[in-house]
């Protein structure tokens, strides 16, 4: 594991190094440029003085023959422990005058390179320090016997270079405790800055995609620049999560629905292979038949309901007459309904233009219908009707409904006793409110006070124009 981590570091710590880096590399540079900066200011300053001094010193000497050792009287030159020197040589290279701090010992003569202009050159005094000396050669005029007169002018920079020493010391202290500081710094902000997106990896991570439920994750503050990430992040989960809960659903709908045809149809094979004539093996292959329609139902709606939840399955819009397209399922579950000694009394207008699914919408209607059929006891009336605002209103009586069953009955497979013999499955509401959701229409159940079920679809797009 150690290899792992170190070759994927986590991305606090990946933003914390590169940080830190920077943050050296900055101070390095300011480390430098501080550095030469002040070198350059103080030897400069060194240079300039001795510029002076040189300069009065060549115009004395030149001014006064015979009375160059003079310039030793001067304070700075006089004391064997000072830091300051001078050398006088004339066109012959004879020592006209040097400073006491000398204590009789030359400087070094300067290298004809050095008198053609006035720049510092180091060298080694007489003491045996190191020393900084600005030279001057001056041609004299005509009739002087000294012929040129040559000046050095030196000043000790040991105490100097110390001092610059002491600088670098400090600055490097300085430096290293603000890479310290800054890194610790950088560490606390980018943990600080990071921890919305650890505790949503944390929470991420304790989500177990076997829950019967989906989580609610919380995001909390997040940057501007994560939020957008962490959005589609949580986006992506949810489906990912809705899938698998559809797939469980679907599974669990399958065996369950399933389970009571297929035991039927295989009984009445049993029952058929069993025939000793041909009407009874006709009337056989006939309920076999109609438990394998049975079936494909309910497959076909199972798969149906799984792509309108999927989204899979997108609305086409188009105009559609709704008035005509109760009739024609009215029309289908007539049969049914007679055989059960049921009335439908239809209150439907001449036509209704509106803007829908024309496949969504007929199965939606089919299965209120199927529903009204399913749930009325035998020999009552079904009432349908489309009201002047557009809805469709569906009504059976429902004795055996009270109203903690009405959200039961929006429920996948839930059976209740119809009072007749039979049970009903609430696969059809179920569908059916897909569907509406889907449109982008409502559902509505209610009980009315005589026991019956109003079923009220509402909000379909008129057709305008």
């Amino acid at each position: 594991m150690w290899f792992p981590d170190r070759a994927h570091p986590s991305l606090a710590r990946r933003i914390t190094v590169n940080l830190s880096v920077g943050l050296a590399l900055t101070l390095f540079l300011s480390f430098l440029v501080l550095h030469a900066i002040f070198r350059n200011d103080m030897y400069a300053r060194v240079e300039e003085a001795l510029v002076l001094r040189v300069q009065s010193l060549i115009e004395y000497a030149a001014a006064n023959p015979g009375r160059e050792s003079e310039v030793e009287l001067l304070t700075e030159f006089r004391s064997a422990a000072h830091q300051d020197f001078f050398q006088v040589w004339d066109g012959d290279g004879r020592t006209l005058a040097r400073s006491d701090s000398s204590a009789g010992r030359d400087l070094p003569p300067p290298a004809a390179a050095v008198l053609t202009g006035q720049r510092s050159y180091p060298l080694q005094l007489p003491d045996g320090h190191r020393g900084l000396a600005i030279a001057v050669a001056m041609r004299l005029p005509p009739g002087d016997p000294r012929d040129v007169l040559t000046v050095v002018v030196a000043k000790e920079i040991e105490s100097l270079e110390d001092l610059e020493h002491r600088l670098h010391w400090i600055m490097a202290v300085v430096a290293g405790a603000a890479l310290l500081a800054g890194v610790a710094a950088a560490r606390y902000a980018v943990g600080r800055g990071l921890r919305p997106v650890e505790q949503l990896a944390q929470q991420i991570a304790r989500i177990d995609p076997r829950a019967p439920r989906r989580i609610a994750l919380e995001m909390g503050p997040l940057p501007d620049e994560l939020e957008p990430l962490a959005e589609k992040t949580l986006s992506i989960l949810d489906r990912l999560l809705a899938a698998l809960e559809r797939e469980r659903r679907f599974s669990r709908n399958v065996a369950h629905e399933l389970r009571t045809p297929l035991a039927e149809l295989r009984m009445l094979a049993d029952v058929g292979s069993m025939a000793k004539t041909t009407d009874e093996a006709r009337a056989s292959l006939v309920e076999v038949g109609a438990t394998a329609a049975e079936l494909q139902l309910i497959i076909d709606s199972l798969l149906t309901l799984a792509r309108y939840e999927a989204g899979t399955e997108k609305p086409q819009t188009e105009p559609l007459e709704l008035a005509g397209a109760v009739r024609r399922e009215l029309e289908r579950a007539a049969t049914a309904a007679s055989e059960r000694g049921l009335t439908i009394d239809a209150r439907l207008p001449r036509e209704h233009w509106i803007l829908s699914d024309a496949t969504l919408l007929k199965r939606l209607i089919a299965n209120l219908v199927g529903n009204a059929v399913a749930h009325a006891p035998e020999r009552s009336t079904i009432s349908v009707s489309l009201e002047p605002d557009g809805s469709l209103r569906i009504a059976n009586p429902a004795p055996h409904l009270d109203a903690g069953d009405l959200t039961r009955l929006r429920e996948r497979f839930f059976r209740i006793d119809s009072g007749h013999g039979g049970a009903h499955a609430g696969l059809g509401l179920a569908l059916s409110e897909a569907i509406a959701d889907v449109l982008g229409a409502r559902l509505d159940l209610r009980l009315d006070g005589v026991r019956g079920l109003i079923a009220t679809l509402s909000g379909l797009e008129p057709l305008r124009g």
